[in-house]
């Protein structure tokens, strides 16, 4: 099978994504006809906060998916180091994200989250432009400036967004949270989809995969312009997320955030579940970019042992990153209407709960990686993978979901970063198992995998509590819109 799969799979997932986006004007005709909808202030306050939002976010995003494919390469091949020494690349980035966890979440709390973010784009720019440099004692220090970015990416963010959320009141709008964690994701995924192909061109025409580091550079000063002209700053405020108590998670999910401080906080059982299930996802996640480059190459080269191309890493990626955003898409579909209190009237494919899809993504990753243990062909992994990249298109904004209904404003970012420091450490313990034989410790990771997301996915069940379904079109009238629960 030759490289042109890749390619092949772009080009059916980019207008498969772009046919589900516009679902909407498709089933138009199919729905029963609704009243007029009447945008409130507090609406067009909510479209405003999400573009100045959704700007800065997928700046510094496409700053990170332009480079994303080709770390590994760059140091394998470009700068020609063995595989331990690049695992030790990988295990110092994890390494460093796991300790600076403990600092950078309180001081984004005490600080402000808008300077925060504004550091990670400084922090970023520099791990960035360290790869431009030989020397392994300056890949090694960009690798811990890239492991305190990581860090703050996926903390200080989204929780500027969440706490700005609660302050401007914006759950009194007709925008529930759960559907900016899904515009995130499925934006995030079409930047991704974007950076991968642009990637894929800097590369071509420079010769050199240290160029998108660079472009990204551009992307993250960009970025800091538009938060220090647009974003307030905001700090630890107490407070309740989720002052009235709706958008339960489960049957037997506790769903206020306790108002007690991190302490109270990190007695909630659930915080403990969702860090379990958040450490082996996502872990997996990050080792999983780790092994594909060379799991694809290897499997390539043995299938076609006479070809010498290189396999297109920006494509695979932004092929990975088009079955992500379907995931995404499909997040926001079936909960988009998850909040219908208060409706007059209101019509609705489906409504499943963010804890349903949770469950359903970690039972579905471990289904992936049980096949690519099992099959070591190109199409067969690359399929594998592609599951796997949809169901973290489902995971994502579920995840970040249920963070933002349990997690208290007044110390997001630090309890944020305690729960990635189990996280970073499975990565950094996984990593370190490296044995002489790499095909027979892939495959020891991969079913380890396998174990671990089914074992995370029954957590999720067991400790969050089976939700309620509801499939298909129906109408809800009148005041029995105000009665519905959605679990």
């Amino acid at each position: 099978m030759a490289p042109s799969i890749y390619w092949i799979g772009l080009l059916v997932l980019v207008p498969l994504v772009a046919l589900v986006s516009g679902h909407e004007v498709i089933l138009r005709p199919f729905q029963a006809e609704k009243t007029e909808k009447v945008v409130t202030a507090r609406d067009e306050e909510a479209r405003e906060f999400r573009k100045i939002f959704l700007r800065v976010y997928l700046l510094v995003m496409g700053s990170e998916w332009l480079q994303g494919p080709y770390m590994y390469s760059l140091f394998r091949d470009e700068k020609g180091l063995d595989e331990r020494t690049v695992a030790s690349l990988y295990i110092t980035t994890y390494a460093s994200a796991a300790v600076s966890a403990f600092l950078t979440g309180y001081l984004a709390d005490r600080l402000g989250r808008r300077t925060a973010c504004l550091v990670f784009c400084g922090v970023h720019s520099l791990a960035s432009i360290s790869v431009k440099f030989d020397a392994i004692g300056v890949l090694i220090a960009g690798r811990v400036l890239g492991g305190i970015g990581l860090n703050l990416l996926w903390t200080v963010f989204e929780s500027w967004m969440v706490t700005e959320y609660n302050t401007r009141d914006l759950e009194e709008s007709s925008f529930p949270l759960s559907s900016m964690f899904g515009i995130m994701t499925k934006y995030n995924c079409m930047t991704a989809i974007l950076a991968g192909i642009i990637g894929y061109c800097i590369v071509l025409a420079s010769g050199s995969k240290t160029d998108p580091f660079l472009a990204g550079v551009v992307l993250d000063v960009g970025a800091a312009i538009l938060m220090l002209r647009t974003w307030n700053e905001n700090k630890g405020v107490r407070g309740n997320p989720n002052p009235d108590g709706q958008d339960e998670l489960g049957d037997n999910a506790t769903n206020k955030a306790p108002a007690g401080g991190t302490t109270s906080i990190l007695k909630n059982p659930n915080i403990w579940i969702l860090s379990f299930a958040s450490c082996y996802f996502e872990g997996t996640m990050f080792i999983f970019t780790f092994f594909w480059p060379r799991v694809l190459q290897e499997a390539h080269n043995e299938e076609h042992p006479g070809h010498a191309d290189g396999t297109p890493y920006g494509v695979i990626f932004a092929t990975f990153m088009a079955a992500m955003v379907l995931g995404a898409i499909l997040f926001s579909l079936f909960t988009r209407n998850a909040n219908l209190t208060g409706a007059k009237q209101a019509t609705t494919f489906s409504v499943i709960s963010p804890t349903l899809i949770l469950a359903l993504a970690l039972f579905l990753s471990s289904l992936s990686f049980l096949i690519a243990v099992l099959s070591k062909a190109e199409l067969h992994l690359f399929l594998a993978f592609l599951l796997l990249e949809f169901c973290n298109g489902l995971y994502v904004p579920s995840m970040a979901y249920h963070r933002g209904m349990l997690v208290d404003d007044s110390s997001r970012a630090f309890v944020y970063g305690l729960m990635n420091i189990p996280l970073f450490g499975f990565v950094v313990i996984a990593l370190c198992t490296s044995t002489e034989n790499e095909v027979e410790h892939r495959q020891a990771v991969f079913s380890s995998s396998a174990v671990l997301l089914l074992a995370a996915a029954v957590s999720i069940v067991l400790g969050l509590g089976i939700p309620s379904i509801r499939l298909g079109f129906q109408r809800v009238q009148g005041e029995d819109a105000n009665d519905i629960e959605y679990k």
